[in-house]
């Protein structure tokens, strides 16, 4: 087998924090919303003018750009020491997404590894429905895939399925592999069946209500356990390895276990880190957890980058 697994105890300051954010987002308004796209973009940008996200880091440039016919950013540390580039796809449900709401992450392992990281605008629902989002990554990825740089795909939330569900799709195609592939609290399972769903209910920022709603604007008429929105349902053998980082009160939480334990059969190397009680979306927060979660994937793409050129 090989599957690490690493619990990671917080402090109380932080687990405060959250407390304070989840009886805010039970009675406001700046995160759980329902209803249609532009309502939940609205509620995006509230959630990010809010004092507990973190800034970008004012180390790294961030340029507007094209990569692949794809629209973005590049993200660009003060010292460039590696050749590798990064993907950071954002997260935001398919629908509620935008580069902003990846910036604070990107910027951190962007400055952390020393890499370049491009951070694509992929298309969204409504008005780009499945596959578009896939469709856009799997093109982005197979021109990386093509040029002679290593590159890793990295994502959180939506993106982390995305990262996930494009990496089999390189597999597929017999494309040039990833040296890494990871996801931050990823998104794997569109059919919300997951128990976590339940035993999280009270502890999580997201709730299945969102999800549903999100997931409907996207996916429209479409199969939810099609792979590729769905990468829980699809097959993981032959993945490069894999870090997934997630806090366990996540609504989602079952079904990236159920990810790793399946990759983990299927050969492939997986590092799991599990930060104690931190919801969904944690990573992006000005919190000693999220600091942690970040430097661990940080370190361990410099290790798999160390590795693939050994």
């Amino acid at each position: 087998m090989t599957l690490t697994r690493t619990d990671l105890p917080v402090e109380a300051q932080d687990r405060a924090v959250v407390d304070q954010l989840l009886a805010a987002a039970r009675s406001g308004t700046a995160y759980r919303v329902t209803g249609d796209a532009a309502a939940m973009r609205a509620a995006t940008e509230r959630f990010l003018s809010l004092p507990i996200i973190a800034p970008a880091n004012e180390s790294v440039t961030v340029t507007p750009a094209t990569l692949a016919g794809l629209s973005g950013e590049w993200l660009t540390p003060a010292g460039v020491s590696r050749d590798a580039v990064l993907i950071f796809l954002h997260g935001g449900g398919y629908v509620r997404g935008n580069l902003a709401l990846g910036r604070s992450n990107a910027s951190e392992i962007a400055a952390q590894t020393g890499c370049r990281v491009f951070a694509p605008a992929y298309r969204q629902g409504p008005e780009d429905p499945f596959p578009a989002a896939y469709d856009d990554t799997i093109a982005l990825a197979r021109a990386l895939a093509e040029a002679p740089a290593p590159y890793a795909l990295i994502g959180e939330s939506a993106g982390g399925g995305l990262s996930i569900a494009a990496a089999m799709g390189l597999r597929d195609d017999g494309a040039r592999p990833p040296f890494a592939v990871s996801g931050i609290s990823p998104f794997l399972d569109l059919t919300l069946t997951g128990e976590s769903w339940d035993f999280n209910a009270d502890n999580d920022m997201a709730t299945r209500e969102m999800g549903e709603d999100m997931i409907a604007l996207y996916m429209q008429t479409a199969d939810r356990r099609d792979w590729r929105a769905s990468p829980l349902f699809g097959d993981p053998a032959g993945l490069p390895p894999l870090h997934l980082s997630l806090g366990s009160h996540e609504g989602l939480y079952s079904e990236a276990l159920a990810l790793a334990e399946a990759a983990d059969r299927a050969g492939v190397a997986v590092t799991l880190d599990v930060l104690e009680g931190m919801p969904h979306g944690f990573s992006k927060y000005r919190l000693s957890a999220a600091r942690t979660a970040i430097a661990r994937l940080s370190n361990w793409l410099i290790l798999q980058l160390e590795n693939a050129d050994g």
